[in-house]
């Protein structure tokens, strides 16, 4: 079995390059995609740049039960085939993190449910190497954002469960038509 040692600022540079070209840290690389192909997303939990409640935090926060919040959005192009998740949290330590990347959800689909998996829907790795959601969880003294971006599909993505995060961002990037973020605040006094 062969370990693999990266350095924190190489996992930062690759983890940003990888971000950027999914339009999560700077602007998409996809023509598809331009601001114009922004829609809305919401959440009843929490108002956009406003506090994440603590229960969907770590359980290091009291009451942390580490669910994905409930998500909504509208405005998606009509032609969306399937949608893709990517939760990020760009001030992470070393640089953005990817806390959870879930794609092909029904291109129908137009909000989530606290703690939802969508049937069907397959989950990429993320900046850890886990399939799965890894809920905010910096230390009590500090405060970070994390933002839901969910991206409108001309199709679904050909990954399978468990991809490398290098390749389901680039396969979500080449068939995003449209894109939506809420942003949220988690930690801090």
């Amino acid at each position: 079995m062969m370990t693999r040692h990266w350095r924190p600022a190489a996992v930062a540079a690759a983890g940003m390059a990888l971000l950027s070209s999914c339009g999560l840290t700077g602007p998409a690389t996809t023509q598809s995609a331009e601001l114009s192909d922004w829609f809305t997303v919401t959440s009843a939990a929490f108002r956009d740049g406003g506090q994440i409640p603590d229960r969907f935090g770590c359980p290091a926060y009291a009451g942390g039960r580490g669910k994905t919040p409930p998500l909504r959005w509208s405005g998606a192009p009509a032609s969306t085939k399937a949608f893709a998740i990517v939760t990020d949290a760009p001030d992470a330590p070393g640089g953005a993190a990817v806390l959870w990347l879930i794609a092909n959800i029904d291109g129908t689909t137009s909000e989530l449910v606290e703690g939802a998996r969508p049937d069907k829907a397959v989950e990429g790795q993320n900046t850890s190497g886990k399939t799965d959601y890894s809920p905010p969880c910096p230390t009590k003294r500090e405060r970070r954002r994390y933002r839901f971006t969910i991206y409108a599909l001309g199709d679904k993505v050909q990954m399978p469960q468990g991809a490398p995060l290098k390749d389901s961002l680039n396969d979500i990037a080449k068939l995003t038509i449209g894109r939506g973020r809420i942003t949220g605040n988690f930690g801090g006094a």
